[in-house]
């Protein structure tokens, strides 16, 4: 194997543990769903504005960008406030 793929499998393989490290943190919850990258941004925008610290988790496959979900995180005790943000803003 080339020295250039095997520090590529190294690359894909941290970003798969910290993606997994991230989703299994339980006190993160996953309040927003969507496949558009424009709408997962403006609602990210609009939490941080409110104070609120979001993590976006992108699964869209980066082959086709047909595939996958972008998903926003937030702190669990923060979960009735963010629903009530989000209810409004749609």
């Amino acid at each position: 194997m080339g020295f250039l793929k095997k520090i590529w499998n190294k690359i894909q393989a941290a970003s798969q543990l910290n993606d997994l490290k991230f989703v299994t943190d339980s006190g993160w919850i996953s309040i927003y769903q969507c496949s558009d990258i424009y709408s997962a941004k403006i609602r990210k925008l609009k939490l941080e504005e409110e104070g609120i610290e979001v993590r976006v988790l992108n699964q869209i496959d980066s082959s086709y960008n047909a595939f996958g979900y972008i998903q926003l995180h937030v702190r669990r005790e923060k979960e009735e406030q963010v629903k009530k943000i989000l209810d409004s803003f749609e």
